[in-house]
């Protein structure tokens, strides 16, 4: 099917979608019903609808063969289910354990499809989690739950391109439940944790554990039993490979929109101009900012018990990483969305609602627009005389708006006394 064919399938996608979730915003009694005595039947029913059958028809019925990352998947899952070693014998710019997990459908089938259905099944799986977490929290858990399963990026990223970002919620989500449950001495347990999300995921992750040992009782306690576990598999695998494990970092040098970078490249070009094949250095600094801003917030709420703020520092940090890392994409949107829909948007909020609409509607057409003219650098202001440059060019700035304003709200629901700050 023709590209173009599919972005215009997308739009309608998108529209229904949209639609679907304005009219589960006006049923708020409805769903705070379901969710006393019908949840289990609505979230089983809403997954149906609006992954599995779709899943069904897209790569079953009209054969739509996967896109986006998952053919390289396959080709590390098919690698892995074959015996081979993780970076020696086959690419990898995930954690050492992610290849073999995701090989785990293709020992049921041996298509590439089956790893986007495993992708769709975790991420329901991490929604359902989420959802049993906020239930007692809030009577809107369910329609929240609904909304997401209704949302563009979601749908398109997860369900059609089998991203895998949403793990990263899943992961923070396992040690915020940990620390609910565990409210004295959990850096024992957490430590563990975190080690093997850094076992399994990306090494990215790692960037939010600077605000974690600030918000900890005992941040030493916690690194210790985080090097019992790390430093020994790193040892393996140097041990192994040499430095190939190193493969994940190296990924990170590829220039990527929107990011604060990508926007204000038309006027950073006037004074220092940029060697897109040799920017680890605008990462480095990209990297200072990201960790700094979570730590600080981190900081601001170190009177509170970690179980009260993990979810806000988390979304901190990764909103933080897509505005100031010049190699984020808006793919990783889905690592902190979900999160996002439960502990940030009010829905009895118009502002949120268009947010929350215009960011997702945004992750779904820029990245196209801006693949389908050639994936342009603005290198000069110039180049803005042809419209489509223009255009495209916009839409990075409406995103990184909406990156901005998720963490300004996130700052607020960490810090409400000191609003003026980030207003």
């Amino acid at each position: 099917m023709p590209v173009l064919t599919v972005f215009y399938i997308k739009l309608l996608i998108n529209l229904g979608l949209t639609l679907g979730i304005i009219w589960t915003i006006t049923r708020s009694d409805l769903f705070s019903r379901w969710q006393s005595g019908n949840d289990k039947l609505v979230f089983g029913l809403s997954f149906l609808l609006f992954r599995f059958v779709p899943w069904i028809g897209i790569f079953l019925i009209v054969n739509e063969e996967p896109r986006g990352d998952i053919p390289f998947f396959f080709y590390k899952a098919v690698a892995a289910k074959a015996g081979g070693f993780v970076y020696r014998d086959f690419w990898s710019y995930h954690a050492p354990l992610y290849a073999y997990i995701i090989s785990i459908p293709v020992w049921l089938w041996h298509n590439a499809r089956a790893i986007v259905l495993f992708m769709v099944l975790m991420e329901a799986g991490i929604l359902w989690l989420t959802y049993q977490t906020y239930k007692s929290r809030s009577p809107r858990a369910l329609q929240l739950a609904i909304i997401y399963f209704l949302l563009p990026a979601g749908f398109m990223y997860i369900l059609v391109d089998g991203q895998e970002e949403v793990w990263f919620w899943g992961a923070a989500l396992v040690m915020w439940r940990y620390t609910l449950k565990q409210t004295v001495n959990y850096e024992i347990g957490l430590g563990i944790l975190y080690a093997i999300a850094l076992l399994t995921i990306k090494v990215t992750f790692i960037l939010l554990l600077p605000a974690v040992l600030v918000l900890v009782k005992k941040p030493v306690k916690m690194l210790i039993v985080m090097a019992a576990i790390g430093l020994p598999a790193v040892g393996f695998l140097y041990w192994q490979i040499g430095d190939l494990f190193l493969m994940p970092i190296r990924h990170t040098e590829q220039l990527m929109t929107p990011n604060l970078f990508s926007v204000g490249r038309p006027f950073i070009e006037f004074f220092v101009k940029i060697d897109a094949k040799n920017s680890g250095l605008l990462n480095w600094f990209g990297l200072l900012f990201t960790v700094f801003v979570p730590v600080f917030m981190a900081f601001k709420s170190r009177h509170k018990h970690i179980n009260q703020v993990l979810p806000s520092i988390f979304i901190a940090c990764f909103v933080c990483m897509m505005v100031f890392q010049a190699s984020a994409m808006g793919a990783y949107v889905i690592a902190y969305l979900m999160a996002v829909i439960f502990e940030i948007i009010d829905i009895r909020k118009t502002v949120h609602v268009v947010v929350l609409l215009a960011l997702n509607w945004l992750t779904v057409v820029q990245p196209f627009v801006w693949v389908y003219i050639k994936q342009p650098a603005y290198t000069s202001l110039g180049m803005f005389g042809d419209i489509s440059f223009l255009f495209e060019y916009i839409l990075e700035i409406l995103n990184v708006l909406c990156f901005l304003w998720i963490l300004r709200e996130t700052y607020r629901k960490i810090a409400p006394s000191e609003n003026p700050v980030l207003a």
